[in-house]
């Protein structure tokens, strides 16, 4: 008599697995290695009934007697499911050493197992593809305009539509999917500088339309700059020209007052804006406007500013239909998804799931930052607002980025240089928007404001003089516009909060999930969060510098300099490599292997007996981790997101009404204005 006939679940038992893939590839399978433990345990004695070996792997104070018992009861430890027992399956455990040798190598995710890929794939990251939509970018992959052309009106143009129609949605797959990939690896810097930019719009709104107190004298122009600054911030600025060129010189309001008193006569050099600057031509809105007012013009005459300054602002699709429905609809499936882990207690891949939604988080977090801002995230509004001249105006001249100077630098060698300049008539890539108007990454979003926030102060401090002693000063407009060290930390604590909010709850769960400790999962939480800390450090570091540098950074290059950017090159390779491959490895399966089954403490001492792995399933510990984390760790995350959502529609409606109030002051302020002071052309 053999076990198999005591036990038919260990009849015919094979010490290969079931699958015919390559153990490397994922063809291992460990329900079928806890059959192997549970054979090599058990022996039949001459009377015929079960006993242990002398190497058994059952936990030890569990009889023979019972494990029948828990076998009849439908509590076969080998891939035992929740049946309402809170004791759950005995457990069956092995050292790292057998299982190393016995169950190389990793078990792949089965297509019949909701909660290993298709439940994550489908509930969080096809989700989290929406949400991404409503980031804002710059650049997008470029569908070939031959995908929709009309011609020619034949069956064989019919035919090969659709074959070009299928093409252009795998170019919009996997463009959308790098995207949200970018967002969720660069998710901490993007946080920040949106929070940043989030901070500023309050300050320069409450600034003009203070909660308690007396609103500051200020003349109507400064105040109609203010607010484009706040509707039109997201738009990148053009270069500036030196005073080599000739042309009067002025203050050079992206450069800091300090390093500038610092900085020698002959070493400061200072600067115009271009005579078709980004400024300039939004700013011909005011101008225009004013010169009708001026001359005596009806308000019927032109577009009042206010109606084009409340056209920008309602540019922004409204929260609640681009974000708060869906964040809601992505809530309640997340709900359902907790109370319906109830189920099945005790599942590790239940648990790990919940952990990955808890993770992926991060996504639905920084949706609701970006579409909580003022600014427009398309620059359309604008482009039909502000005329500049069109097809006849010059272009405008952009800073380049580091990768283009690389590339030009590469066009000076031989070899790369001829590829270079053969592939250089094709571009994949495009502008996310058409027109004449950029807007900058959402990285960049927040110094971008800063920077219209100061030109407007520049522009205001050669007209102080002639604006009375009723007027604020220059002074104390820039220390009003400035965000201080408690605003500073107020933005960094919403920042940190956003990113790591998620990480710690999907920690606190794969963490305590027995075998509890630190392990894979759990690592490439940490290993996240330390890396989003780490980019959103170097981000303030290279934002202090550029501060510091002015319209002189990209033609400086400090240590300093150098030091942020391979920084964050370094950082950026752990927060992809914990981001994207630990999202496949999570969806692949490679997590389970014997390595990540055993907690990360052990990995030095793999021989020490404590490195066990445990290869039943719903065990008592199992069940018993789930009651005590699983809708703790879930609710807290719907909460959260929850509050975050709402706080964030009420303050984004809060100051909509305040720059509508501010918009419409515009027409009494420039009714009183009077004397139209000649301004010096730059």
């Amino acid at each position: 008599m053999s076990v198999g006939d005591l036990i038919p679940q260990l009849a015919g038992l094979s010490y290969l697995p079931p699958s015919p893939r390559a153990l490397g590839l994922g063809g291992q399978n460990f329900t079928h290695c806890c059959l192997l433990a549970l054979n090599d345990s058990l022996t039949v004695r001459p009377d015929g009934n079960l006993s242990y070996t002398p190497t058994s792997f059952v936990a030890p104070g569990f009889s023979t007697a019972e494990l029948q018992t828990a076998i009849q009861n439908e509590e076969f430890p080998c891939g035992a499911t929740f049946n309402g027992d809170m004791g759950g399956a005995p457990v069956v455990r092995v050292p790292y050493r057998w299982c190393e040798k016995t169950c190389p190598g990793w078990e792949i995710s089965h297509s019949d197992v909701m909660q290993q890929w298709i439940g994550p794939l489908v509930q969080f990251i096809v989700p989290s593809l929406a949400f991404c939509t409503n980031v804002p970018r710059t650049h997008k992959l470029a569908i070939p305009e031959i995908v929709f052309k009309a011609r020619p009106r034949t069956l064989m143009g019919l035919v090969t539509y659709w074959i070009r129609l299928g093409g252009a949605l795998v170019l919009m797959t996997l463009d959308t999917v790098v995207w949200l990939a970018i967002c969720f690896a660069f998710a901490g810097p993007m946080l920040l500088s949106a929070v940043y930019e989030y901070a500023l719009d309050r300050k320069v709104l409450e600034f003009m339309a203070p909660p308690s107190g007396k609103p500051p004298s200020m003349p109507a122009r400064l105040r109609a700059q203010l607010l484009l600054a706040v509707v039109v911030g997201n738009i990148r600025m053009a270069t500036l020209e030196r005073t080599e060129f000739g042309g009067p010189e002025r203050h050079d309001s992206a450069i800091s007052d300090d390093v500038e008193a610092k900085m020698s006569a002959k070493t400061r050099k200072m600067s115009r804006l271009v005579h078709n600057s980004v400024w300039k031509r939004v700013m011909t809105m005011v101008d225009e406007y004013e010169a009708v007012r001026a001359v005596g013009g009806r308000h019927g005459d032109v577009v009042s500013l206010p109606t084009k300054l409340k056209a920008l602002l309602n540019a922004q699709a409204s929260f609640g239909s681009t974000v708060g429905a869906p964040v809601l609809f992505f809530l309640g499936g997340f709900v359902y998804t907790v109370l319906d882990a109830d189920n099945t207690l005790g599942d590790n891949d239940t648990a790990h799931a919940l952990a990955f939604g808890l993770w992926w988080m991060v996504i639905p977090y920084l949706a609701i930052i970006s579409c909580a801002m003022l600014a427009s995230n398309s620059p359309c509004a604008l482009e039909g607002i502000v005329h500049d001249g069109g097809a006849t105006a010059p272009k405008d001249e952009y800073e380049q980025s580091f990768w283009k100077q690389q590339l030009n630098k590469a066009k000076t060698y031989k070899g790369i240089g001829f590829i270079i300049r053969q592939l250089s008539g094709y571009n994949p890539i495009e502008t996310a928007f058409e027109g004449r108007f950029r807007t900058v990454k959402l990285w960049k979003r927040g110094l971008n404001k800063r920077e219209w926030v100061q030109e407007a102060i520049s522009e205001y401090v050669p007209f102080s003089a002639y604006q009375g002693d009723n007027k604020i000063s220059p002074n104390d407009l820039r220390k009003s516009l400035t965000l201080d060290r408690i605003d500073c930390l107020y933005v960094l604590v919403g920042a940190l909060f956003a990113v790591l909010a998620p990480c710690c709850l999907a920690f606190l769960t794969s963490y305590n999930t027995p075998q509890a400790g630190l392990s894979c999962r759990s690592l490439t939480y940490v290993v996240y969060a330390v890396s989003q800390v780490c980019e959103m450090a170097l981000w303030t570091c290279a934002a202090r510098l550029k501060i510091r540098y002015g319209t002189r950074w990209s033609e400086t290059n400090p240590i300093a300099k150098r030091i942020c950017w391979w920084g964050q090159v370094f950082v950026g390779f752990f927060a992809i490599f914990a981001a994207v491959g630990g999202t496949s490895m999570q969806l692949l399966g490679v997590y389970r292997s014997c390595a990540c089954k055993v907690p990360a403490t052990h990995w030095p001492r793999l021989n020490n007996p404590d490195a066990y792995i445990v290869l039943s399933d719903n065990t008592g510990e199992d069940i018993r981790a789930a009651q005590r984390w699983w809708t703790v760790t879930g609710s807290t995350g719907v909460v959260v997101v929850g509050i975050v959502c709402a706080l964030a529609w009420w303050h984004q409606r809060r100051l909509r009404k305040v720059f509508r109030e501010e918009a419409d002051k515009l027409d009494d302020d420039l009714v009183e204005s009077e004397t139209v002071v000649q301004r010096p052309a730059w």
